[in-house]
């Protein structure tokens, strides 16, 4: 069996997600970083947009999700899917649904504030862990590329309370779940778990992410950051960093994606 491939971008929680799952199945894997032109790749790839791909058996699968369906297929230990059937479907909906509400929701709340506001610090924001030539080949697009990253994602600036109010709804949401309880589903860390603690790894910055920010947030974005934190969701999510996060299992050292 040839060694997985992961092609994620680095900043990104859903290849966060997939990241994470690698690791705590202790899989040994290489990763490609995808620079700004990885539409092209990944539609190569895939015939979809959709990030991170990851090439498995020499098919390259799309998607957090259906990725790590696949890794539990051929990797089932030790398990991030319930034994149970009615806990593994309440898990596995828990996770369509952060996925479909917080995902987004968060990206449009941390960017949208720093396109009106700061577009260079966005810039150095979404290219971190790409290295400098990321940078440097969408710094002279600087004008258009905001309309096309809000285009691509599906973001409107005059959404951006609405956006911030989803955040927080998927926080209560996260917070109901539990009860109080180490995990969102049963007595075990499931995909549920993993998929709420990485969608808000990219802005809590917990010591165990492997791809931090270079570049200090400004201060509107602090205080958004403070303010998520205050929430018991927020910081059930930084012990589960601790807790589950663990070593990474790349095997490479990274690369940019060929």
């Amino acid at each position: 069996m040839d060694t997985p491939l992961l092609w994620h971008i680095p900043l990104s929680h859903f290849s966060e997600k997939v990241r994470w799952a690698l690791d705590y199945k202790g899989i040994a894997h290489r990763r490609g970083v995808l620079g700004p032109n990885y539409l092209v790749r990944v539609w190569r790839a895939t015939g979809q947009g959709k990030l991170p791909v990851l090439w498995l058996d020499g098919r390259a699968i799309a998607d957090s999700t259906r990725i790590i369906a696949a890794l539990e297929a051929h990797y089932p230990e030790p398990p991030l899917y319930p034994c149970d059937t009615a806990t593994r479907q309440r898990a596995l909906a828990l996770e369509d649904d952060l996925d479909e509400t917080l995902g987004p929701a968060l990206r449009a709340a941390i960017v949208t504030p720093l396109f009106r506001n700061d577009p260079d610090i966005a810039l150095r924001v979404l290219t971190t862990g790409m290295g400098d030539k990321a940078y440097r080949t969408l710094r002279p697009l600087l004008r258009i590329f905001p309309s096309l990253y809000r285009f691509r994602h599906r973001i409107s600036e005059s959404n951006l309370e609405r956006d911030r109010s989803t955040v927080a709804a998927a926080l209560d949401r996260i917070e109901h779940e539990r009860q109080g309880r180490a995990y969102l589903v049963g007595e075990a860390f499931t995909v549920a778990d993993l998929t709420a603690a990485a969608l808000l790894g990219a802005l809590l910055q917990p010591h165990e992410i492997q791809y931090p920010l270079q570049v200090e947030l400004p201060l509107y974005l602090k205080d958004y950051r403070a303010t998520l934190f205050r929430h018991p969701a927020a910081q059930w999510a930084a012990g589960i960093y601790r807790l589950h996060r663990g070593y990474s299992s790349e095997v490479a050292n990274r690369t940019i994606a060929p």
